[in-house]
C-alpha cells in the first residue's frame, strides 16, 4: 500500500511539473486582450468609463452629405449599426481616423474604391461615447 501511495505521489509530481513547463510563457486571455486593446483617440471628450469601442468587419456603408451609415460585425460576434450625423457642408473625415492617426484626404483611396463605395473586407474600430456625441471611426484597412 505504501509503495502504491509513493508511486501515485511520484506520478502527481511529474504531472504537475509537466503542466508547469507547458504553461510557462503562455499568455493568459487577460494579458492578450490587454496587449491588443487600442488606446482611445485623444479627440474623444468622454472619460473611459463612458466610452465603448466596437472592432470588426464593416458589413454596410453609406456616405451621403451630412450622414454616414455603418453596420459592423464585431469580433465579439455582434452586429452594430451607427449613423454619424454632421452638418452637410462639413467634411465627413472629421469623424474618421486612419490607424489611430488623423484622417487625410488621400486616405479616402485607402478605404473606398470610389466615392461612397467601401473596399471589401474593410475593418474599423468605432468609438462611441455615451453622451450622444458623434462616434469616431478608426479605419483599419488590410496591410499592403
Amino acid at each position: 500500500m505504501k509503495a502504491e501511495l509513493k508511486k501515485m505521489k511520484l506520478y502527481l509530481a511529474a504531472a504537475m511539473c509537466i503542466c508547469s513547463i507547458l504553461s510557462a510563457d503562455m499568455p493568459t486571455a487577460a494579458s492578450y486582450v490587454n496587449d491588443q486593446r487600442a488606446a482611445p483617440p485623444a479627440r474623444l471628450r468622454c472619460s473611459r468609463d463612458h466610452l465603448t469601442s466596437f472592432t470588426g468587419r464593416i458589413l454596410a456603408y453609406r456616405r451621403q452629405p451630412g450622414r454616414i451609415y455603418i453596420r459592423i460585425r464585431t469580433d465579439e460576434d455582434t452586429t452594430e449599426n451607427f449613423t454619424l450625423r454632421f452638418p452637410r457642408d462639413e467634411d465627413a473625415a472629421r469623424n474618421f481616423l486612419m490607424r489611430g492617426e488623423e484622417f487625410k484626404s488621400e486616405d479616402w483611396k485607402r478605404i473606398e474604391t470610389r466615392p461612397g463605395r467601401l473596399k471589401p473586407g474593410m475593418r474599423a474600430i468605432v468609438w462611441v461615447c455615451d453622451d450622444g456625441s458623434t462616434p469616431v471611426v478608426d479605419w483599419r484597412p488590410a496591410e499592403q
